[in-house]
C-alpha cells in the first residue's frame, strides 16, 4: 500500500528590506535621543571663581550653607577666615579678594593702605546691648532702660541711656543693689556690659567709642587732650569686665549666660538669627535687647579688593536669594538706591510672630572721633600693640 503524502508548509522567506528599515529607525531614535545629553556633556562646565575673603562677626552669612550652596549655583566659590574687624584693618590683606570689616573705622584703615579698593554695603546691623528681662526691668524700674513698645507685655526692645548706665558702673554699683533680686536672681556683681576685645573688634571698639561720647557731653571728642583723659577715665571701666574674649554671643545664648554675663555687645542680626531660628510664634521671650538713645550704627563695609571681589559684591546686592537669605540670618538689606533698609526683615519678623525692631534704628552714623582720635582711644584703652 502506497505511503500517503506529506504536506510541507514552508516559512515565508524573511523581508530583509523591512528589517533594515526598522533597525535603522531604532537606532536613528536612540541618537535622537541621546545626542543632546551627549552635546551637554561635551561642554565643558563653566568656570568656578574662588574668591577669598577676611572678616568678623559677618562670617555668620557666609558660613551659612545656603548661602553657600546660592553661590555654587552662581559658580562662586567663597572662602572666609575669621578675624575681629580691627585685626583685618591692621594686617596686611594682600592674599584676599575682599575684606568685611563691621563698621567705619576699620574700613577707612583698609580703604587708605588699598588704593583701587572699592567699598561696598549690601546689608546692616546696629551694635545693641544683649541682656535678659529682668535685668532691663531693673534698669527701666531705675528710669535708664525704657520699652520700644510701653503697650507690650513682654516688649523685646529697649533703649537704653548709656550715660547713666555707665555712670552705675563708675559708682561701682552691683545689680543687688538695684533690686534685681525682685526679678528673682541673685547677682552681686557690677553693673556694666561685657564686649569682646576692642584691640581685635568693631563691636567693643565701637562700644567704647559711645561711652566716649556719653561722657564727653553728648559730642565727639576732637583734640588728642580730650582723647587722652577721656581714655584715661575708661581703662577702669574696660579692665572690669576681666580676660577679653574674641566672642560673647555664645555666652549670652548659654544657660549660664545670666549669671556670668548679664549684658553683652553684640551686633542685631545675631539676635534676630537666634529667635528666627525658634518655632513660628514662639519667640525667645527671656532674651531682649537694649538700642543706644543717642542713636548709632556701624556700617559693615564690603571692601573688593580685584575684580572678582567687586563681582561678588554686585552678586550680594542685586540677587534676590542672597539678599532673601540675609534677611532670614536677622540682616537688614538696603534697598535698590542703598540708603535706606528694605521693609524685608519687618515683614518677616512679623509672618514669623517675632516684634520687630524700629525701623529708626536703621542705617544711621556712629558719633566717633575721626581715625586717627579713634584709634588713640582704643589702643590707650585696650593696651593695643
Amino acid at each position: 500500500m502506497a505511503a500517503e503524502p506529506q504536506l510541507e508548509i514552508k516559512k515565508p522567506p524573511p523581508r530583509p528590506a523591512l528589517t533594515s528599515v526598522l533597525a535603522l529607525g531604532l537606532v536613528g531614535l536612540v541618537v535622537l535621543v541621546l545626542t543632546p545629553a551627549l552635546v551637554r556633556s561635551a561642554q565643558p562646565a563653566p568656570a568656578v571663581t574662588v574668591v577669598r575673603g577676611k572678616m568678623g562677626s559677618k562670617v555668620d552669612f557666609f558660613r551659612d550653607t545656603t548661602v553657600q550652596e546660592i553661590l555654587r549655583r552662581k559658580n562662586f566659590e567663597v572662602i572666609v577666615d575669621n578675624s575681629g574687624s580691627r585685626e583685618v584693618a591692621t594686617h596686611d590683606v594682600a592674599r584676599y579678594d575682599f575684606v568685611f570689616p563691621s563698621g567705619q573705622p576699620a574700613a577707612e584703615m583698609i580703604m587708605k593702605t588699598n588704593m583701587g579698593a572699592q567699598a561696598y554695603v549690601p546689608f546692616v546691623s546696629p551694635i545693641v546691648l544683649a541682656t535678659y528681662r529682668p535685668y532691663a526691668e531693673a534698669l527701666h524700674e531705675l528710669g535708664i532702660a525704657t520699652p520700644m513698645t510701653p503697650d507690650s507685655n513682654s516688649p523685646l526692645y529697649y533703649r537704653i541711656d548709656v550715660s547713666r548706665f555707665v555712670e552705675l558702673t563708675e559708682l561701682g554699683t552691683r545689680w543687688n543693689d538695684i533690686g534685681i533680686r525682685e526679678h528673682g536672681i541673685q547677682n552681686n556683681n557690677l553693673v556694666l556690659a561685657h564686649t569682646c576685645d576692642v584691640c581685635l573688634s568693631n563691636s567693643g571698639g565701637t562700644y567704647q567709642g559711645l561711652i566716649a561720647y556719653a561722657k564727653n557731653g553728648g559730642s565727639v571728642a576732637s583734640s588728642e587732650a580730650e582723647v587722652a583723659a577721656l581714655a584715661e577715665s575708661m581703662k577702669p571701666l574696660y579692665r572690669a569686665q576681666g580676660a577679653p574674649t574674641p566672642d560673647r554671643v555664645p555666652f549670652y545664648l548659654s544657660p549660664e549666660g545670666k549669671r556670668i554675663a548679664p549684658i553683652v555687645v553684640i551686633y542685631e542680626h545675631q539676635y534676630l538669627a537666634h529667635q528666627l531660628r525658634r518655632p513660628a510664634g514662639q519667640p525667645d521671650e527671656d532674651r531682649v535687647l537694649l538700642y543706644p538713645a543717642d542713636h548709632f550704627e556701624t556700617q559693615p563695609a564690603f571692601i573688593a579688593l580685584n575684580d572678582n571681589g567687586r563681582k561678588l559684591a554686585q552678586l550680594l546686592r542685586t540677587d534676590p536669594q542672597l539678599r532673601t537669605r540675609a534677611v532670614e540670618l536677622g540682616f537688614r538689606v538696603l534697598d535698590a538706591e542703598q540708603d535706606t533698609a528694605s521693609p524685608q526683615l519687618t515683614r518677616l519678623l512679623n509672618d514669623r510672630g517675632i516684634e520687630a525692631p524700629s525701623a529708626g534704628n536703621d542705617h544711621t552714623r556712629a558719633y566717633l572721633p575721626t581715625l586717627d582720635l579713634f584709634e588713640m582711644l582704643i589702643t590707650t584703652i585696650g593696651g593695643c600693640r
